[in-house]
């Protein structure tokens, strides 16, 4: 007896709970939202992810396959028109999105604020025969991710920025470029990895052949390995930003976002710098801890210190001058993040300052408060000389 409709439903639904968890732990909740829905309670898609001025459209399907173990005639074309009709919906005809999740509760999707568009075609289906990982629908680029590869991508690029930055310079590849790849797009994943995040080792190639023995040799590559290994702190950051809903009240979105916004490597640094800076207030005898780091355009300001309950108004004056004084220290950046906590490490205190320019009037407040407060008055500036992927020593023989 041949299954029922039910039972592709269902299975259907099964499908977009894997997916959907495992974007959650990659771009997190306040971020995701499941079956977005047009006016009339008809869904426009799978799942939308928008964060800051770029949308992932996400179509899933669990697919069925014929005989000779291909996908049936069409059912992919459909899942592709699917995600060009929600894009089309959402940016040319505006339709109204109603966007729900757990975080942000209910609201309005605004167009208008996206200035990028990725669409992802995800087919869970058990197809074992070649596809191209990218195709278009009326002239739109869309990226085809198998289950395998999607759990791959989602756990090796598992930040915004990383994941975005790969499908960013996937689509950048010239188009008359003649690229096949064996073995699934994960081995094309190892070699933009492996060339720095890069595709330029194109460039003077019309055709590129990339065998399936790339992802299975990057991954047991000792200097990855050595990577997995340090990013393991890393994800004390990711906990940092999760907890940010409960420190800064009605404006835990803003933080959460300037939060989120670095990649993993650069989280791996933040995590370690701030740590080393508990560890040593807890280790010491001064009742306050502060500390700032500069990475990239962003500049970063800790601080530990007790305050009693909340609403630790104390502590949360002190981070905003930390972080207002720290805009005007070398280099200068115009976004300055601060993050508090406390010896027991159970409530988190945030701020968020940006500051396009800086003038005479911002100096000389400066320079009164720390006059009156000794805030960086020397400042203890950490920068990090770390490797993405650390160098291996290996003892002679």
């Amino acid at each position: 007896m041949p299954p029922s409709k039910d039972y592709f439903q269902e299975k259907g639904q099964r499908a977009e709970t894997v997916i959907h968890n495992l974007a959650t732990k990659t771009f997190l909740t306040d971020w995701c939202y499941p079956n977005p829905m047009k006016p009339g309670g008809k869904e426009l898609c799978d799942l939308l992810v928008v964060f800051d001025d770029t949308a992932l459209i996400w179509q899933i399907k669990d697919l069925k396959v014929d005989k000779r173990g291909r996908y049936k005639k069409g059912e992919v074309e459909k899942n592709l028109r699917q995600l060009e009709g929600a894009r089309r919906h959402m940016f040319d005809l505006k339709v109204p999105i109603r966007l729900e999740n757990p975080r942000r509760g209910k609201e309005l999707f605004k167009p208008d604020q996206i200035k990028t568009v990725h669409l992802i075609s995800v087919l869970m289906g058990g197809s074992d025969k070649p596809f191209p990982f990218m195709q278009a629908a009326k002239e739109r680029l869309i990226h085809v991710f198998t289950r395998q590869f999607t759990d791959l991508a989602l756990s090796e690029l598992d930040t915004v920025s990383d994941f975005c930055e790969y499908l960013r310079k996937k689509e950048a590849i010239d188009k008359n470029k003649m690229i096949l790849v064996m073995g699934g797009e994960e081995n094309l994943l190892a070699k933009y990895l492996e060339s720095w995040r890069s595709f330029s080792w194109m460039d003077k190639c019309d055709y590129a052949l990339i065998d399936e023995t790339g992802w299975p040799a990057f991954s047991q590559n000792p200097q990855f390995l050595a990577k997995k290994r340090e990013d393991q702190i890393s994800y004390g950051w990711d906990s940092i930003i999760d907890r940010a809903h409960d420190g800064a009240s009605q404006h835990y979105e803003r933080a959460a976002r300037e939060l989120a916004r670095p990649d993993r490597f650069a989280r791996r640094i933040l995590s370690k710098t701030f740590l080393e800076g508990y560890k040593e207030y807890l280790e010491g005898t001064l009742p306050v801890f502060r500390r700032m780091t500069a990475l990239d355009e962003t500049t970063y300001c800790f601080l530990s210190m007790e305050d009693g309950e909340e609403p630790r108004k104390r502590r949360r004056a002190m981070l905003g001058a930390m972080c207002f004084i720290a805009r005007g220290l070398p280099p200068m950046n115009k976004c300055v993040i601060g993050v508090a906590t406390e010896a027991a490490n159970l409530a988190y205190d945030y701020c968020v300052f940006i500051q396009p320019e800086w003038g005479a009037d911002d100096e000389a407040r400066k320079l009164q408060i720390q006059h009156d407060t000794g805030i960086f008055v020397n400042p203890r500036l950490t920068t990090s000389g770390e490797d993405e992927y650390p160098s291996i020593v290996t003892s002679g023989v």
